[in-house]
């Protein structure tokens, strides 16, 4: 028994040098561990990679107000019109902001209304066969400006002259001889946290992502991620974003599929990259949770009239309506989409700034097209 209690003499020493040494390699570590947590994995300091200038000039929309001052005169003859063509039909992407506008213009004009709803991945496609098939349905177009310019490059599109109709000048915009359009809705790029599950959410940078405590934890939708991207690929060198998003689907496990709606619900994913809008069914759970890191895009949604529109007088009515105040309230109400003048970011997120994000505008909108597809080449190719 001596030597167990020589032996246990020298214990404290020996535990003493031995939780010093634990100490030492596990202080070492956990620097390591936290410093390949919180240090940049990529060069977040890459210039713009467009001038601030032209990255602020979509702005100038988020400051144009909501109003439609027609010519009294000039507006009855054309509700009368409207009225003698038989109505208006409208091709969107979501059938409630349709049906809800519809209603309200029908009960203001007396002129009947109906429309549909198509997927973005389909909508052009739907129109050109349409219209290639001799068999227009569609009177106005509610477009992206990204997916306007394709409709304007099938010579879909007519030119209106949306002035003497009493639309604001600064929400009308053309490409060339191809097309014109009015502006008539923004809505934001968003990200969607579940607050049951996420105490700290990735806020402060887009590169904040790739920290490793989020691994697992991130569902992204698949056309959303590839067409956000273009707003991203505006701010960020485009190569440096493939980089950091390989790393968050090799590295951090980003999920990617058709809708993480019920995931993020779930909390199976409580992190939704590159969600979209301020849909009422997340918000109003009361515990999903709505954040933007800067470079997250702002779409402007806007109407055209077909150049082969069944009934242009009526499309003319309704699409020069739908740039007004009451119009914007409607579709803010309805889908939490609308004009800055009613419905903006700031009434969910009053301390985000407005400058952070890349808006969408005619001098960025076929680039940013070019970017999303860029991405997806670089970041897909052979595997989606």
């Amino acid at each position: 028994m001596q030597p167990l209690r020589i032996i246990s003499s020298k214990i404290p020493f020996a535990i003493l040098l031995l939780i010093g040494l634990v100490l030492l390699i596990c202080g070492n570590s956990e620097t390591s561990r936290t410093q390949r947590s919180t240090a940049p994995i990529f060069d977040t300091a890459t210039s713009p990679s467009l001038t601030k200038d032209l990255l602020d000039s979509g702005q100038a929309l988020a400051r144009l107000e909501a109003k439609w001052e027609p010519d009294p005169i000039d507006l009855s003859k054309l509700i009368n019109a409207a009225r003698s063509e038989g109505g208006v039909y409208w091709t969107g992407y979501n059938q409630a902001q349709i049906d809800a506008w519809c209603e309200a213009f029908i009960n203001e004009f007396n002129v009947p209304c109906s429309g549909r709803g198509v997927s973005a991945r389909q909508i052009i496609s739907s129109l050109a066969s349409e219209s290639a098939a001799k068999q227009p349905k569609t009177d106005v177009v509610y477009l992206s400006m990204s997916q306007m310019a394709q409709y304007f490059d099938k010579n879909l599109a007519t030119t209106t002259d949306w002035d003497t109709l009493g639309v604001d000048k600064g929400k009308i915009w053309s490409d060339g001889l191809l097309g014109n359009a009015v502006g008539v809705i923004l809505s934001h790029y968003t990200h969607f946290a579940n607050a049951n599950y996420i105490n700290e959410i990735p806020s402060s940078s887009v590169f904040e992502w790739a920290d490793p405590r989020y691994k697992g934890l991130i569902c992204a939708p698949d056309f959303l991620l590839r067409a956000g991207n273009g707003f991203l690929g505006l701010l960020y060198d485009p190569d440096v974003m493939i980089k950091l998003h390989r790393h968050l689907i090799d590295s951090n496990d980003m999920l990617i599929t058709n809708d993480c709606d019920a995931l993020l619900v779930s909390g199976e994913r409580p992190l939704t990259y590159m969600g979209y809008g301020l849909p009422y069914d997340l918000l109003d759970t009361g515990y999903i949770e709505p954040f933007w890191n800067p470079g997250l895009g702002t779409n402007l949604f806007s109407h055209a009239i077909a150049a082969d529109a069944p009934h242009p007088n009526a499309a003319k009515l309704f699409a020069a309506w739908s740039s007004s105040q009451r119009a914007a309230k409607i579709s803010w109400e309805t889908i939490r989409q609308g004009w800055p003048a009613n419905g903006t970011l700031h009434d969910i997120a009053p301390n985000f700034e407005y400058g952070k994000m890349v808006f969408e505008s005619t001098n960025t909108y076929r680039l940013r097209a070019e970017r999303t597809r860029y991405f997806q080449d670089k970041l897909f190719a052979g595997n989606r």
